[in-house]
């Protein structure tokens, strides 16, 4: 096949660039993830240093040239941060759910307590009954010791049918054992759910948004049936939507840090500009920005990653032989195309097209005309077997350098006839070149 082939061009530079910018979101990932877990407690020193040590080895893998398994491996670990840093946060906002609703169960059976006691008729110390009020352990102990010294020592036939009343056939014989039966009688899947949400939300959203919704779950908790119904009906509505909300913001805003990370490793100074007042953003407004710095990412990567594969294939071919002067790879992009001769064969030479920005290359052997004269059509066979010879070993010069040439379709020796090109003096196709600077040295 040594025919016109399409070539896909995939340099060092262009491999490093995407591994760097995979490296600086996972950096910028581990960052959200040590802030939030020190912020909220849920992340230890050793969890720290065990997270670090994985993105040094990331690293470890950059530094060793094995690009396919950072671009592998670090978008995993940005997925697990994410996901991790999520789970923490819901598992902390159960706990404080159950912390939560413990507290209130206690409060409740307080109440109940104190109640009994004055139904009937003991006398309540007044810090006793505060104690009660307030669902404190230390008055739901006091109060329990109460009502055990009622129950198991009575003094008069009085106060052994208050005794009576107050034991029953199934009197708890433990504070420990009457609390649970309290708690049983008081606890609502539907108050435990909210409880766990409005937690959560906490961590997620304005603390006074928060501070309304727990207080109208309070206020739902005390109601009667009817009513309590209504109100936890509401919040079920509104804390879903708000929570789901939340949920989304959070996520734009890590992915908007990961993305402003990858865009410093390619463009200088943008990111504080993105950044700037993203706390009274809407999720909308965080993924425009997104969107803005990813369209800035692309554009400047499919540049500098044009200019890098036309470089080396300019400077490859330059090894093999081929005239590349001054302004070659601006002309390139300016025309589409450009044409390099053959130091050892004047009369041939090779075109090559299309504008790099996509990674893929046109590249045909082509023969040179003068007036209308050219070379025997004849020798034309023999010049596309020595350009796939040629292809051969751009191959093998761009391997050592870490560049690589994948030949994606080419068509066999004469399958279409030879491109000629006229050369009439110094052509802005055939004569135009790469600056010196933007050259690489070839080992």
């Amino acid at each position: 096949m040594s025919g016109p082939k399409v070539v896909r061009i995939v340099t060092r530079e262009e491999l490093l660039d995407i591994c760097r910018a995979h490296l600086a979101r996972v950096d910028a990932a581990l960052a959200e993830w040590i802030r939030i877990g020190k912020r909220n407690g849920c992340v230890s020193d050793a969890e720290i240093g065990a997270a670090r040590q994985r993105r040094d080895e990331l690293a470890a893998l950059l530094a060793a040239d094995r690009f396919t398994d950072i671009q592998k491996q670090a978008p995993q670990e940005e997925a697990f941060l994410r996901a991790d840093v999520q789970a923490r946060l819901a598992k902390l906002a159960a706990g404080q759910a159950a912390a939560r609703s413990k507290e209130r169960r206690a409060r409740d059976a307080a109440a109940t307590l104190l109640r009994t006691l004055r139904d009937a008729g003991v006398v309540v110390p007044e810090d006793i009954a505060s104690g009660l009020a307030q669902g404190t352990g230390a008055a739901l102990e006091r109060g329990f010791i109460l009502l055990a010294e009622v129950r198991n020592q009575p003094s008069s036939s009085e106060a052994s049918d208050l005794a009576k009343r107050l034991k029953g056939d199934e009197a708890p014989r433990t504070l420990a054992v009457w609390l649970a039966s309290q708690s049983d009688s008081t606890s609502d899947p539907a108050i435990e759910r909210l409880d766990a949400r409005i937690a959560e939300l906490e961590n997620l959203t304005d603390e006074s948004v928060v501070y309304g919704w727990r207080q109208r779950l309070d206020e739902a908790v005390g109601a009667d049936s009817t009513r309590r119904d209504l109100l936890l009906d509401g919040l079920e509505i509104e804390t879903g939507r708000a929570l789901t909300s939340a949920r989304r913001r959070s996520a734009a805003l890590f992915e908007l840090e990961a993305t402003l990370a990858e865009l410093d490793t390619v463009i200088q100074g943008d990111s504080p500009r993105l950044r700037a007042g993203v706390e009274a953003l809407s999720e909308d407004n965080i993924r425009a920005r997104i969107a803005e710095a990813n369209d800035m990412i692309t554009r400047e990567r499919a540049a500098t990653s044009a200019l890098a594969r036309r470089a080396a294939v300019l400077e490859g071919l330059s090894a093999l032989g081929y005239e590349v002067t001054e302004g070659m790879s601006t002309s390139w992009v300016e025309h589409g195309r450009v044409v390099l001769h053959s130091s050892s064969r004047p009369d041939y030479g090779v075109e090559l097209s299309g504008n790099a920005s996509g990674g893929r290359l046109q590249m045909r052997a082509v023969a040179f005309t003068h007036g209308g004269t050219g070379p025997d059509p004849i020798r034309d066979r023999d010049a596309e077997t020595i350009w796939c010879s040629d292809v051969s070993g751009l191959q093998e010069r761009l391997a050592k350098v870490g560049d690589g040439l994948v030949i994606e379709r080419a068509l066999p020796v004469g399958a279409t006839p030879l491109k000629r090109v006229e050369r009439t003096g110094v052509s802005n196709v055939a004569v135009t070149t790469v600056p010196a600077h933007q050259l690489r040295t070839l080992k």
